[in-house]
């Protein structure tokens, strides 16, 4: 096994090519990130995507990033990205698992290595994690959470409040809550593992305007946590939870903007050359371009040893000018017609949710004025 670049994609590009086409769902990819089905095929797709994250870690190819000790093989977070990206060719439904293995599992073999069990649940496609971050007051804010934990006696901690827009929560076992343990602000805030079967946990499907139900709210009263539950020390959530949004940043790909599909579908309907169809696909694909060499930027900081920067920011903003212009683009193509093709008017209903996901272009603005640019804060 090597750890050179150029070698190892081959290598990856040639296992995949064996093994993704078994695994791979029905019928073409969804062009929408929230796919629209029902119930059984919604678990169809979860079972499907456990049992290929369990052949990949038994292959070897499950989690290269991770120690040897925890099950992996020592590799840069850079090659898990370069796996992905070959992984991406094959309708593989890995999105249901995103927040588990591409968010969740570094987060906790950097602050949690302890947690093996955890951890190799989640390897071994044993675990289906979800994400409670967001609040209904807070949005996209998380110095303003108010989802309170607060230690006993012995130890244990009881959690009371609300989180939403949590993906995956319906089918999920297991929880990453971020949680005030303390004063208002950054400092007071602590990372946690959650049961999600555990008394007094409740979860609410909200239907989206595509007619999906992925999202979820989750009510959490009075549920008991053990004493092992932190994530990481003790107040430093803040931390933890901008280790999650760093390594979530790398997720961000050129392919969520369907240029190709875009540039069949003008194809099709016999508008290839023409002069407005031929900008706008050009602008298309120069967006393409440019977010691609964003996330390489990224790429090379982790392959150098270091973390994805506040260039993430900037990957993310652009994504959701870049898909929203995709959407409004396939609406001008398309016409009347997008009404009832199911593929395209998921994507057109589903992205504008982007702008909000991962932090709200707002916070991602800030982010880059105070961290990239220089500029003084507010106040």
């Amino acid at each position: 096994m090597t750890g050179e670049p150029a070698a190892l994609r081959a290598e990856a590009a040639a296992w995949l090519r064996e093994h993704a086409p078994r695994f791979a769902a029905d019928g073409p990819a969804p062009l929408s990130p929230f796919e629209v089905v029902d119930e059984a095929r919604e678990r169809e797709l979860v079972e499907l995507a456990r049992r290929w994250q369990r052949h990949k870690f038994e292959a070897g190819w499950g989690a290269l990033s991770l120690p040897t000790t925890l099950g992996g093989r020592g590799l840069s977070r850079a090659d898990d990205v370069m796996f992905t990206d070959e992984e991406s060719r094959y309708h593989v439904p890995t999105h249901v698992l995103e927040v588990t293995t591409r968010m969740v599992l570094p987060t906790l073999v950097h602050w949690s290595p302890e947690k093996r069990t955890s951890i190799e649940g989640i390897i071994s496609g044993r675990e289906v994690w979800c994400q409670l971050f967001s609040e209904p007051d807070a949005g996209s804010d998380l110095a303003a959470l108010r989802t309170r934990a607060t230690r006993q006696r012995d130890g244990t901690w009881t959690v009371t409040g609300q989180k939403v827009w949590t993906s995956w929560a319906h089918l999920a076992q297991r929880g990453y809550l971020l949680a005030r343990t303390g004063a208002d602000g950054h400092g007071g805030l602590t990372a946690f593992e959650l049961d999600m079967a555990a008394p007094g946990v409740s979860i609410r499907r909200i239907r989206q305007m595509t007619g999906a139900s992925t999202f979820n709210e989750v009510f959490l009263d009075q549920v008991s946590l053990p004493v092992d539950a932190p994530i990481g020390p003790v107040g430093q959530g803040w931390a933890v939870a901008m280790t999650t949004l760093m390594n979530e940043r790398l997720a961000v790909g050129a392919d969520q903007i369907p240029y190709d599909e875009l540039r069949a579908e003008a194809a099709r309907r016999g508008r290839l050359h023409q002069p407005d169809v031929a900008a706008g696909l050009g602008a298309i694909r120069a967006r393409r371009i440019v977010l691609e060499q964003l996330r390489q930027q990224m790429v090379q900081s982790v392959r150098r040893g270091g973390d994805p920067g506040p260039e993430g920011s900037a990957a993310k903003l652009f994504l959701a000018e870049s898909v929203l212009e995709a959407a409004r683009f396939a609406r001008w193509l398309i016409g009347p017609d997008i009404v009832v093709d199911d593929r395209w008017s998921q994507f057109a209903l589903a992205w504008p949710g982007i702008k909000n996901a991962g932090g709200t272009d707002e916070v991602q603005k800030t982010i880059i004025a105070n961290r990239i640019l220089g500029l003084p804060k507010e106040g």
